[in-house]
């Protein structure tokens, strides 16, 4: 029997360029039947401060592209990170492993997704997308993502995959201490002689994931995996307040090729509607 999961897509519902995503996104899981999607209200710039935590926010974005031209992180890119933080400790402190979508989040292969949710418990970080569009983690690994956030109070100062993923890198060091008695606890825990800790994407631009034991396989993974979700875009439809000159970067043409590219968001949408 399978087990059941929870997805929370985030959605600003009062924003009808995220709704309309939400409502073509949403029909492409109707096939995964042991995933229950719900649409959550997510932050605004207006709303950030509602939250039960508080973020120790850096000024200036430390993604790369900005080291030359410094960016100053928007209260938009604030709040985005904020949503997808609250279900990130709601991990942590329930153990409930929810799975967290971004209102795009496209189903394009439902059997492979039914096959990397079948074995999802397995990963401390599990992303079966092309960014952070569909992602899930461990309490284990959430609940250390708390304490490097919130207890200790490390700064964030980018967006949501560059912070997981360093995370993640620490996360590495932490399971091979002690001769590795933290990772042997895990996989006996989830009664598995072996296992693989992250489901991610490669750095190929290609569609494809990896799955590996350490973080560091990512970037020359032995074998790649076709991605099962991606993004669905309507292009100049967008929700997210970028930088001007620098935040198209990654909306180019490699990127393209990985996304489901719609025409006409609202008759997209409108489709949904009709056929429901």
């Amino acid at each position: 029997m399978s087990v059941m999961y929870r997805a929370i897509m985030i959605c600003d519902l009062k924003n009808p360029v995220s709704v309309a995503y939400s409502k073509i996104a949403m029909k492409t899981w109707e096939p995964i039947d042991n995933v229950t999607v719900e649409r959550w209200q997510c932050y605004t710039p207006d709303t950030i401060d509602d939250a039960p935590f508080k973020i120790n926010w850096g000024r200036y974005s430390s993604a790369g592209k900005y080291q030359k031209d410094k960016h100053e992180i928007t209260p938009t890119e604030k709040a985005c990170l904020t949503s997808m933080f609250h279900w990130w400790k709601h991990t942590a402190d329930t153990g409930e492993r929810v799975i967290i979508l971004e209102h795009d989040a496209f189903v394009r292969d439902p059997e492979q997704l039914k096959r990397w949710l079948s074995i999802m418990d397995q990963f401390d970080l599990w992303n079966p997308g092309i960014a952070m569009e569909c992602a899930s983690m461990s309490q284990q690994f959430a609940k250390y993502c708390m304490q490097k956030w919130l207890n200790l109070g490390d700064v964030i100062d980018a967006g949501p995959m560059a912070e997981l993923f360093t995370c993640m890198q620490e996360w590495d060091k932490i399971l091979k201490m002690y001769n590795g008695r933290v990772e042997r606890a895990t996989r006996e825990a989830l009664d598995l002689k072996s296992r693989s800790v992250l489901l991610w994407p490669t750095i190929k631009s290609n569609n494809t994931l990896c799955a590996v034991n350490h973080s560091s396989e990512v970037m020359r993974p032995a074998t790649t995996y076709p991605a099962p979700v991606t993004q669905v875009y309507c292009p100049g439809k967008n929700t997210l307040e970028h930088h001007k000159s620098k935040g198209q970067i990654g909306y180019g043409d490699t990127t393209y090729r990985q996304m489901e590219i719609i025409d006409d968001l609202k008759a997209e949408a409108k489709k949904v509607d009709q056929s429901s």
